[in-house]
């Protein structure tokens, strides 16, 4: 592992993980609600938010922050990502690896969830059918503990193989979380760049995954939407409702269906 965290006792460790979860974690709900402000006249849904919606998503959120400190914690001090720092190759590597391993453990996640015996697990997610910043991380403990097994699980096996650059790791961390907390807010605020087939299966609009929670069934991938068109698991209105809200028109119910 990183020389400077082996040397480090565990409540460092966990001081350390707490910090830096909670601290990332309300840096990018603040950037997401001040996106949600600048870009308001861009809102995906003009639908209101469900009575108490931040109130249970403060709470999911709290769930998941606490599952993460504690897998991180015992998988760091524990040694179990084998990391060696071996210069930028290794780290832009390491990105890509866990990146590219992380979407498709995350579709066949995803997908899982939505089977009958696994649904329950997931239903506090989708309580939020309009999504904010909070949404992202608004999930219940079993649920939390999946994406803690692609945060560090799926690292640590990789790490079997050939060993894994820190900074690489690290900065596919901070890349995911405040992917998933900003790619929540109920406005499209992307490039011109993103809306093209290329680009979106790299980095879709917000819009592709805020579909998901008003129709549940389709679009379960993460930051792309390569899976999901291989699988057949898109909408096919979704590139019209990106027009849609780019020329200033929010969908006003959450079963609307754009044609082109």
């Amino acid at each position: 592992m990183a020389a400077w965290i082996g040397e480090l006792g565990i409540f460092e460790v966990l001081a350390l993980v707490a910090g830096f979860h909670v601290g990332l974690t309300v840096l990018c709900t603040g950037v997401g609600l001040l996106l949600e402000r600048i870009f308001r006249h861009r809102r995906v849904w003009a639908v209101p938010l469900d009575r108490g919606q931040y109130g249970f998503e403060l709470a999911g959120n709290l769930r998941f922050i606490s599952v993460q400190i504690i897998a991180f914690t015992a998988v760091l001090y524990g040694g179990h990502i084998r990391f060696d720092e071996v210069g930028d190759a290794s780290a832009i590597g390491t990105f890509v690896a866990v990146y590219y391993s992380f979407q498709i453990y995350y579709y066949g996640l995803h997908r899982l969830m939505h089977r009958r015996p696994w649904i329950r697990f997931h239903r506090w997610h989708h309580r939020s059918r309009v999504t904010t910043p909070f949404t992202g991380q608004s999930m219940s403990a079993v649920e939390a503990l999946g994406w803690a097994l692609g945060y560090v699980g799926l690292p640590a096996l990789l790490s079997l193989w050939t060993p894994l650059s820190f900074a690489g790791w690290a900065a596919y961390i901070v890349y995911n979380i405040s992917g998933n907390i900003i790619g929540h807010v109920n406005v499209e605020f992307h490039n011109p760049f993103g809306r093209s087939r290329l680009v979106s299966v790299i980095q879709p609009p917000v819009i592709y995954h805020a579909l998901h929670h008003a129709r549940w069934t389709g679009h379960y991938g993460f930051a792309s939407t390569g899976l999901d068109g291989l699988f057949g698991t898109e909408f096919a209105d979704w590139q019209a409702v990106v027009r849609r809200v780019d020329g200033g028109q929010p969908l006003t119910s959450l079963k609307q269906r754009v044609t082109s």
